[in-house]
């Protein structure tokens, strides 16, 4: 075919579209749909023969659409198949479909005894060639997302109509995520009787009286995607909690038998051991602390002979003094992002940033700190890619264990924590049921852990109130002090970027006016960033702006073509 003739045909497919297809004519209909998958698939090869870059972007973006496009059709299909009973036809009609032979000028035949299927997703699965599980998960979610049948066959509305809006409007989100979520919230409602005559609707509730269907509709209209599906993780794992829908297991280190030449095991942690954990991983996957990169070396951990103690420059002599305050205080007003909303009482704000998570490079900006060249000591940009990440988060730990003794020899990582709690709760410890915390790494606490951490003082305080003020050091200063640090990540909690979820300690500090520009060091002029969004920022690969005293981000035009600015809501959701 020749560029006219394509040209040509394009043009009488867009009169097609825009004039609409007539009804009735099914063998016509479906030798035209029969075309077109056909034609997609000589296009698609098309598209990939190019050299264009261009050409495979769009051709991906396309293709995506399409999938997005089947995955809703495809509750379509299980709705209109159990609509006109399609398990019911006789053998001879269901051979002629196989065969795309099907006379559509006589009625279908139906079984009129016993039929081969018991219902839909039966046939589905036969039909489809599904599993049978997968052809009724359609089933189910086409009653939820796309419409419910009466016992006489009629159609009633599906029971989450707000998120059916939204799974068959919202070309842009991933219509499986809305899927999943209104599986999850189907389970927290009483079995539906649509069948039987009378159809229940959603009332699952939040604790506000909203109901939840309503707050996932909500969450879903987050522009960032990966900020919208984390919020609704969140929101549902905290429903199944507090409603006591899942049984925690009970917290041990279990055998799981012989693999080969390798044991298996299985760690269930809870409480601030959670945080322990967690504290081992981040550190290990750090390359840019000592710690991190012995977990890259030899599986023999016990062979490093460096001391334990140099594991961060800041805990070696010299540092600056500024570097170990756990309180400080200035009388310079609040900052409007640590203020009270209006009509509640201030609470300061506590946290506790780990002695010794962050990079020997965090407080450097990535003008001179990320260079890409290699440094002194390091191994190189393949290093990581030598040790694979499950491999030195085990050395890690066996590490860590070998040098609980009193001679440490090893330089390993010592897990910490650090906890964030309200002053309100710390005001009331006669009544220690009110005292819960939040570590950096996102675990809830309960007030047993967070007393027994207290206790211990391994927590770092930053207070906020309404003569406090974090310090400020101005041009003396290039890089934050520990103290400025613990108060940046107070308020951020993470990297600011949309949807990045990269742990404390992979955090650097960013002067929001560079500091070649003529930027102070204070923390109303830093962020937190991840080594990757901080390279970013200095790349000028994403925007930095200034939005009421705090850093927002403006991504990309392909990523935003509204430009908004914006910040990461994935650490506050926790």
């Amino acid at each position: 075919m020749g560029i006219h003739q394509l040209a040509g045909t394009l043009t009488a497919l867009r009169h097609t579209i825009n004039g609409g297809l007539p009804r009735g004519a099914c063998a016509v209909l479906l030798e035209i749909m029969a075309a077109c998958c056909a034609l997609l698939g000589q296009l698609s090869e098309a598209l990939r023969s190019s050299e264009d870059p261009r050409a495979a972007a769009a051709h991906a973006r396309l293709i995506e659409t399409l999938f997005r496009y089947t995955v809703r059709e495809q509750l379509q299909c299980a709705i209109h198949l159990e609509s006109t009973a399609a398990h019911l036809l006789a053998d001879d009609d269901l051979a002629a479909a196989c065969e795309g032979a099907t006379d559509f000028s006589r009625p279908a035949t139906v079984h009129s005894q016993r039929a081969h299927y018991r219902g839909t997703a039966d046939f589905l699965a036969s039909w489809l060639g599904l599993n049978f599980h997968e052809a009724d998960h359609r089933v189910s979610d086409a009653h939820l997302l796309i419409a419910r049948r009466a016992i006489d066959g009629s159609a009633i509305a599906p029971r989450l109509a707000k998120l059916a809006q939204l799974y068959t409007g919202s070309p842009v989100l991933d219509p499986r995520s809305v899927a999943r979520a209104a599986r999850a919230l189907d389970k927290f409602e009483p079995a539906d009787t649509a069948f039987e005559g009378l159809p229940l609707d959603a009332t699952a509730t939040h604790a506000d009286g909203r109901t939840l269907e309503e707050h996932i509709v909500e969450l879903f209209q987050e522009p960032d995607l990966a900020t919208a599906q984390s919020c609704v993780s969140e929101l549902i794992a905290a429903e199944r909690l507090a409603r006591k829908t899942i049984k925690s297991p009970q917290p041990g280190f279990y055998p799981r038998g012989t693999i080969g030449e390798c044991d298996r095991y299985e760690l269930i942690v809870a409480g601030a051991q959670r945080e322990e954990i967690r504290s081992v991983l981040g550190q290990s996957d750090n390359p840019r602390t000592d710690a991190g990169k012995s977990a890259r070396g030899a599986q023999d951990s016990s062979a490093a002979q460096e001391d334990h103690t140099g594991d961060r420059p800041a805990d070696r002599p010299g540092e600056h003094p500024a570097a170990r305050d756990d309180l400080f205080s200035s009388d310079e007003p609040m900052p409007p992002w640590a203020q009270e909303p209006a009509g509640q009482p201030p609470e300061d704000q506590q946290t506790g940033f780990p002695q010794g998570g962050e990079q020997e490079l965090d407080n450097a900006d990535p003008g001179t700190a990320d260079t890409g060249q290699q440094q002194p000591g390091d191994a190189g940009p393949l290093a990581d890619l030598e040790v694979p990440v499950p491999q030195r988060r085990l050395n890690a730990l066996i590490a860590a264990l070998k040098n609980r003794g009193s001679s440490r020899t090893g330089k390993t990582v010592a897990p910490r924590i650090a906890i964030h709690i309200k002053l309100g709760s710390l005001a009331d410890l006669k009544n220690p049921d009110n005292l819960t915390s939040i570590s950096e790494h996102g675990v809830k606490l309960g007030p047993a852990d967070t007393g027994q951490l207290i206790c211990q003082g391994e927590i770092f305080r930053v207070i906020f109130g309404p003569d406090g003020q974090p310090l400020d050091l101005g041009r003396s200063e290039r890089f934050f002090t520990e103290a400025m640090k613990r108060a940046i990540f107070a308020r951020d909690r993470g990297c600011i970027v949309p949807g990045c979820t990269a742990g404390p300690e992979m955090l650097e500090y960013h002067h929001d006016t560079w500091w070649e520009h003529g930027g102070g060091t204070s923390t109303r002029n830093g962020s937190c960033l991840c080594r990757a969004h901080h390279h970013a920022i200095h790349t000028k690969l994403l925007t930095l702006v200034s939005m009421g005293g705090l850093a927002h981000i403006i991504l990309p035009k392909h990523l935003d073509p509204l430009q908004r600015p914006q910040r990461n809501r994935i650490h506050l959701a926790a």
